[in-house]
């Protein structure tokens, strides 16, 4: 067995997300899961709809870098990003239910929760 020769630049993250990552369907999930709960915790906003705006907004842009060749294609990216939007929503759905704060239930509003968490489910 040959030993493994490693440089100090293996492990080095050099970019996060960059043009290339956020065209495809892993990084507009991500970018799309990043900046809506980002949003959440950092302004206590975050409608439903947000996160869908900003799937699209994330595709449709994906489209425009790619030189995109005609109307088809930016349909398509709408359609991408709904299926970005229920991709990002289901990864807050892995942990389960949020738990009931320390004093007792959420009060409820026809909103939903007066404050939501980071990690939040969407649906």
């Amino acid at each position: 067995m040959l030993p493994i020769l490693l440089d100090a630049n293996t492990f080095v993250q050099k970019d996060f997300f960059t043009v290339a990552s956020v065209t495809t369907f892993a990084g507009a999930t991500g970018i799309t899961y990043v900046i809506a709960n980002g949003l959440q915790k950092a302004f206590d906003f975050n409608p439903k709809w947000l996160a869908l705006a900003i799937g699209i907004i994330v595709c449709e842009l994906g489209a425009a870098l790619s030189s995109a060749s005609g109307v088809a294609d930016y349909l398509m990216a709408v359609v991408n990003g709904f299926l970005v939007f229920n991709t990002a929503g289901g990864m807050t759905s892995l942990t389960g239910p949020p738990a009931p704060p320390a004093g007792g239930t959420t009060r409820e509003t026809p909103f939903g929760p007066t404050r939501r968490e980071f990690t939040s489910p969407w649906f």
